[in-house]
């Protein structure tokens, strides 16, 4: 029987089916008129194409090329589509100056260019088609229309336009572009949707914590303590690595090995790793402790290298995304079954669940400094923790539960009552005392058992 390879093979050792999962390079192959074009893929695109559906849409794009007879002919800059651009901007700038979040990069552009949009001239492409002289300010609305179409919400259409935004400043600056679609005459042409304030936290009285960490596999539970204990941002957590972990000493000499710990022993995060470019040091608690000493020793009973990632598989190796982990985790720590579909992806009705339950892996980072102000830790050091740049951001960001509000409300009126039960007892309705006053304080004090007020 003869396969239909649809110009697509690969020239391996390894049978077709397993084509697409193999590491080898896919190859093109396609006859116009008297011409026959075989090339590998790889070489052309100057990347290894993981993804078969990759190499199908490369594919796809050449043969309009070769038969629009534009094939190996230098394009115009003045014809350079987004996708170009944004090819050109991943190889020049982001592997280079965010190698960590690479892929991140990657996937948000590939969400703008796969979004279909019309154009003004009648038809609809994709916008990554599109020539960007031709994208305008008009072009941001219809973007923003068909995501918020789609059920994405204003935040994720700002953040996707703000990885566009960066797109354009970096073509305007590298000379690729000549405009940009965000600005006009220096005037500011497209304004941020605005976005609902988010207080979401872990509900203790549904014992929300303890279901989540229960319903969690090994990997994911380290990651979701370690989000707990520093307030770190998922994409720190997956990229932290050995040598960022100061103060954990071992002696090898020993079997097995033993680890001790410095007085001040700190996860230290360099600007390369960091949303705000900033360095930050976070205290190692306890239970961050026992944690990162479970997962100190490889498989063989010795301690990773220093190039190894702490929160890794099983080898140390990094491990890139935990979304499907921890949708399925949510979905059975509040008692439903996730269902899939045939392409591995949540079912609407898990998806509906899930919206329903509205807990994001953010979430733990600020339930982190919610928990640090409410133990006491000063607000400034809390921003320091977190990474915010000022204290306004970090008084934004955080919330209390309604359980701290209920408990500010209790201390507030056992404080009234204990004011006024002195007054009465003065027999003239006189408030007491300088004297009794201040040790009518401290006796509210000690017994409101340390309780602290909720941030509001």
């Amino acid at each position: 029987m003869r396969h239909s390879n649809n110009g697509l093979r690969k020239i391996c050792g390894c049978p077709r089916r397993q084509w697409a999962k193999c590491g080898h390079s896919w190859h093109f192959s396609y006859k116009h008129g008297e011409r026959h074009y075989r090339f590998s893929l790889d070489k052309h695109a100057g990347k290894h194409l993981d993804r078969k559906a990759d190499a199908e849409e490369l594919a796809a794009d050449l043969r309009k090329q070769i038969r629009a007879g534009k094939f190996g002919q230098v394009t115009p800059v003045c014809e350079m589509t987004l996708a170009q651009l944004a090819d050109t901007y991943v190889k020049r700038s982001v592997r280079v100056r965010h190698p960590d979040t690479t892929d991140d990069y990657i996937g948000g552009l590939g969400v703008i260019c796969r979004t279909p949009l019309p154009r003004p001239t009648g038809g609809t492409a994709l916008l990554g088609d599109w020539r960007v002289t031709d994208i305008v300010p008009d072009t941001l609305e219809r973007y923003r229309e068909a995501r918020r179409a789609t059920g994405t919400g204003p935040g994720g259409v700002n953040r996707s336009l703000a990885r566009l935004r960066a797109l354009f400043n970096w073509g305007l600056l590298t000379g690729y572009c000549e405009h940009s679609p965000f600005r006009r005459n220096g005037v500011a042409t497209f304004t941020r949707e605005p976005e609902a304030g988010r207080s979401r936290r872990l509900n203790a009285d549904l014992d929300e914590e303890p279901k989540l960490l229960a319903a969690c596999g090994a990997h994911l539970r380290a990651v979701v303590e370690a989000a707990l204990a520093t307030g770190m941002r998922r994409g720190e957590i997956l990229t932290l690595q050995w040598p960022q972990v100061v103060g954990m000493n071992i002696d090898t000499t020993k079997t097995p090995p033993v680890i001790t710990w410095a007085p001040r022993s700190e996860i230290v995060l360099t600007a390369a790793k960091t949303k705000t470019k900033r360095d930050r040091r976070i205290p190692i608690s306890t239970r961050l402790r026992a944690i990162l000493e479970m997962r100190r020793l490889d498989p063989t009973g010795q301690p990773f290298a220093a190039d190894k990632y702490v929160f890794g598989n099983a080898l140390g190796q990094r491990v890139l995304h935990v979304t499907r982990a921890w949708q399925a985790a949510v979905l059975r720590s509040h008692g439903h079954t996730p269902g899939y579909t045939t392409t591995a992806n949540l079912t609407p009705e898990s998806r509906a669940v899930l919206a329903d339950i509205d807990l994001h892996f953010h979430d733990l980072r600020r339930e982190a400094g919610s928990r640090w102000l409410e133990g006491g830790v000063p607000l400034h050091v809390v921003r320091d923790w977190l990474g915010h740049a000022n204290i306004s951001q970090t008084s934004t960001y955080l919330a209390g539960t309604q359980r701290t509000q209920h408990d500010a409300m209790t201390a507030y009126e056992e404080r009234l009552a204990t004011l006024q039960r002195l007054a009465t007892e003065d027999g003239k309705g006189h408030p007491p005392p300088p004297q009794e006053a201040a040790r009518a304080e401290e006796m509210l004090n000690e017994t409101a058992g340390g309780r602290e007020t909720a941030i509001m």
